[in-house]
């Protein structure tokens, strides 16, 4: 299978960048196609300073919805050291939240998953 969605414009914030990219390198041996996956969109981002408007960052709640399931879901995009039973929670180091970060509203990526190809559209974020 291929992907066929050109991948949309990803706007990170400066801090995110320096946290998230030294999770990409921590997580290469434990995580290798995260952590791939992660360096990829890190390395094709729109880096911001801290201040300025980004995409999905991280800590951020984000409303989006996966393939065309008609449910909408609700998460906050958050760090490894977080409670995995903390409710809403989206791990960055996973295929959802790697997909996440910097999106916007409106926008969609697709990537493999087990040879299924799969779809995350962003809804709204950052409340």
């Amino acid at each position: 299978m291929t992907l066929s969605l050109p991948l949309p414009e990803i706007r990170i914030t400066s801090d995110d960048y320096t946290r998230v990219s030294v999770l990409a390198e921590q997580a290469v041996r434990a995580m290798p196609q995260v952590s791939a996956y992660l360096e990829r969109e890190l390395n094709r981002a729109d880096i911001c300073d801290p201040w300025d408007v980004a995409g999905v960052s991280m800590g951020q709640r984000v409303m989006f919805r996966l393939d065309d399931a008609p449910q909408v879901r609700l998460g906050r995009l958050a760090y490894p050291n977080r409670l995995l039973g903390e409710r809403g929670n989206v791990p960055i180091l996973g295929a959802v939240g790697a997909a996440l970060i910097g999106m916007h509203r409106n926008s969609t990526i697709e990537w493999l998953d087990g040879g299924q190809v799969r779809t995350l559209t962003v809804l709204d974020y950052g409340w």
